[in-house]
């Protein structure tokens, strides 16, 4: 079964082994695998994008549900491949950029699709176990819509309307931030993912009220030592950063005038492989994620995004060559 287009909800009977896997980064991520462990008090796993493919390869099998939520499958068809053998029924939840020819396999694989490029990961992982989560869940999905674009979609209005606007996007920051810090490491943020699950508030939690304060005050300073480093290519803000999030990075290089997009990169973990966020406003009239995706597959490596937020991992000894495509794609 898939949709799409149209709305449904899914009824995981009391006592299955379940499994969710979900995006590490952000707060629509964390905020996705506490709604499933809410519903169903399954075990999780966290990982970033690069890491899906070792993460599904060591899943637990003999599974009843394995849920996949806020990560892109987008041409990962071998992926795709091999998650009826995890689980009797596979459930996938993304707002990321998914082809036509994705979807096919997917739905040839028996995956349970529900995907939307107007509401946030969180947002439909409420719709979907609604009836099987308490009512004051609402507000975790709220955490994903206020900090992950985009914010267009119906669900996303009704989930805005049954919050305080004004709590959302305080929690939510509060929590965007405390995970950008590189201090928020993965048992951190297992912990964020329980407390939320158990309908905790953010700044009810300690080490997030911690974390987001120290990082505020941090991202004064590295804004100040981005804007120093910065290279102005064109309409194009460009600069290597250090251990604060890429993402935050990125958003933080927009603020460089008269630009309309901007390149953050690093190589964190493999000297091999460059790591890249990219960020525009809406004068950059380009789709960022779509134009992530064909760069870093023409040079060897992957990636995609929303419209003005995308990211993606390429060879570093090609990093040169993106730069140089990925501004004159921009325009001057």
């Amino acid at each position: 079964m898939t949709a799409t287009t149209r709305r449904f909800h899914v009824k995981i009977p009391s006592g299955s082994k379940v499994f969710c896997v979900s995006h590490n980064d952000d707060a629509d991520g964390l905020a996705s695998a506490a709604l499933v462990h809410c519903a169903t008090q399954c075990r999780f796993a966290l990982v970033g994008y690069e890491g899906i493919e070792k993460m599904l390869s060591d899943a637990p099998r003999g599974l009843d549900w394995l849920i996949v939520t806020d990560l892109g499958l987008d041409e990962k068809r071998a992926v795709i491949n091999t998650l009826p053998s995890i689980a009797k029924s596979v459930l996938y939840v993304d707002h990321h950029m998914l082809s036509a020819e994705s979807k096919r396999t997917l739905r040839k694989a028996g995956v349970i699709v529900r995907h939307s490029l107007k509401d946030c990961a969180s947002v439909l992982v409420w719709d979907l176990l609604r009836r099987q989560l308490p009512d004051e869940a609402v507000n975790v999905a709220a955490y994903g819509a206020v900090t992950d674009p985009p914010t267009s979609g119906a669900l996303t209005r009704e989930v805005l309307l049954k919050t305080s606007l004004n709590l959302d996007e305080y929690e939510g920051h509060l929590l965007a931030l405390a995970l950008s810090s590189h201090r928020c490491t993965d048992v951190v943020r297992t912990e964020i993912v329980r407390g939320l699950a158990a309908l905790r508030l953010p700044h009810q939690m300690s080490m997030v009220r911690r974390l987001a304060d120290q990082q505020a005050g941090r991202m004064v300073k590295v804004q100040k030592q981005l804007y120093d480093r910065a290279q102005v290519k064109g309409r194009v803000a460009i600069a290597l950063v250090g251990r604060l999030a890429l993402g935050t990075s990125a958003e933080l290089l927009l603020g460089v005038p008269n630009v309309v997009a901007s390149v953050v990169y690093n190589k964190f973990g493999s000297p091999s492989r460059a790591r890249i966020s990219v960020r525009g406003i809406d004068e950059c009239d380009r789709h960022l994620g779509k134009l992530m995706l064909r760069l870093a597959r023409k040079l060897g490596g992957a990636g995609g995004g929303h419209a003005l937020a995308a990211g993606g991992i390429i060879p570093s000894r090609r990093l040169a060559e993106f730069l140089r495509v990925f501004v004159r794609e921009i325009g001057r």
